[in-house]
């Protein structure tokens, strides 16, 4: 049996992917992975017993995602941190989830799971901007540029 704390698929005062929506599952593990990002940034990454991951859970309606934070009983240092981050998780994207928002050549808004709807044989997750319609993975380096 697995312990863990579920955090939420975003800080809790932005919005999210809901279920049923186009592209639903691409986009919720998208900000999963961008919400596992900030809070490793904030918090460090995660000690021994620790880990944290985008889960997936059953629905009436299809599965949803939401980040957890599994940790060890009997590693102290592991409950610790998933209470804390369960306490203090930002509840903004703040400034290290803006990075992400905009576009790092033309600094126009970014599309979430643009990629996916623009180029069938790409999984997951990306990003498009809506100025300079550059694609970028999750991680913000350069998919394909447009051409013409």
């Amino acid at each position: 049996m697995s312990n863990f704390i579920t955090l939420g698929p975003t800080p809790s005062d932005e919005p999210c992917a809901q279920v049923g929506e186009d592209l639903y599952a691409q986009k919720a593990r998208a900000e999963c992975r961008r919400f596992i990002q900030l809070l490793r940034e904030t918090f460090g990454p995660e000690p021994s017993g620790a880990y944290l991951q985008a889960k997936a859970f059953p629905h009436d309606y299809g599965t949803y995602y939401e980040v957890v934070c599994h940790f060890n009983p009997d590693v102290p240092h592991s409950i610790e941190y998933a209470l804390r981050l369960e306490r203090e998780a930002p509840t903004t994207w703040g400034s290290n989830g803006a990075a992400h928002e905009r576009c790092p050549e033309c600094a126009g808004e970014l599309e979430l799971g643009s990629a996916v709807q623009l180029f069938s044989f790409m999984q997951g997750d990306g990003f498009r901007c809506r100025s300079c319609k550059v694609i970028f993975a999750h991680d913000l380096t350069v998919l394909a540029r447009p051409t013409g």
